[in-house]
């Protein structure tokens, strides 16, 4: 049945102010959709850049840990060993910085058949030398953790290591690298822990005469027990991590001869 009645809403098609309605509401929908995109993205790279950092650390302290544990001697704070850095020779006194250490042969990181120890030292130096072999990352710390390894260093039973193994520049292997990346200089720290008070309960152990092993960081058959490392990444985003491990060295007394 015809009534004469005629939808001109249907027909009459949307006005422009409708079009500019509709559009600004789906500019504003896809605004806030974009910006939570955004900030999953946000919260994924920061998440992913935290495990990254926490990872970096964990494993600079491991391999400090494993070296060390195996030494046989770690220089006191305040030595100065002489290291080849590139094409010259450099003067590294321990401490804050630095950390060295002797390990005997016929060991994981020493497998030297003869009685010649391995050194390894750990520093903080700047990072532009090795830029060109890290990358060019905006916003690091401008330091890097290096390990200095020399293989074939003499130490004599009943002498001062500071003094007959400290020029590390005529060793038969010598090589560098970096352990970490994006080091910072206010949270490292590398400087000997000694536990001193155990000499007394090691010589009761190994039933040898009192005093055999000395106490005195100066002396040729010091028993230096343990070191405590501290090392802290920092990244450019202000991601942050810092660990510590208290590491027990083997500690051989020098009453005995090399490799024993």
């Amino acid at each position: 049945m015809n009534t004469g009645y005629t939808n001109h809403l249907s027909s009459r098609g949307i006005t422009l102010v409708e079009l500019l309605v509709a559009m600004a509401v789906l500019g504003l929908v896809l605004s806030l959709s974009s910006r939570l995109i955004f900030q999953n993205q946000d919260i994924t790279t920061r998440q992913v850049l935290a495990g990254r950092v926490n990872e970096d650390v964990r494993q600079a302290t491991l391999r400090m840990s494993d070296v060390i544990s195996q030494a046989g001697y770690i220089f006191p704070n305040n030595a100065t060993i002489t290291v080849q850095t590139g094409v010259t020779n450099t003067a590294v006194v321990t401490g804050d910085d630095a950390l060295a250490v002797l390990v005997p042969p016929r060991t994981a990181y020493c497998p030297l058949t003869t009685n010649q120890y391995c050194g390894f030292l750990y520093r903080l130096e700047p990072r532009d030398p090795y830029t060109a072999d890290l990358g060019n990352t905006p916003g690091n710390s401008g330091w890097v953790l290096v390990e200095y390894q020399a293989r074939g260093l003499t130490w004599n039973a009943n002498t001062n290591p500071t003094s007959v193994a400290n020029n590390w520049t005529s060793a038969g292997f010598k090589s560098r690298g970096v352990v970490a990346d994006s080091v910072t200089d206010d949270g490292t720290n590398l400087s000997l822990l000694s536990f001193a008070g155990i000499a007394s309960e090691i010589d009761r152990v190994l039933a040898i005469p009192t005093n055999t092993i000395s106490v005195n960081l100066d002396s040729a058959n010091a028993l230096i027990g343990s070191v405590r490392v501290e090392v802290a990444i920092a990244y450019a985003n202000g991601l942050r991590a810092t660990r510590q491990t208290d590491i027990l060295a083997r500690g051989i007394p020098r009453a005995v001869p090399p490799g024993n």
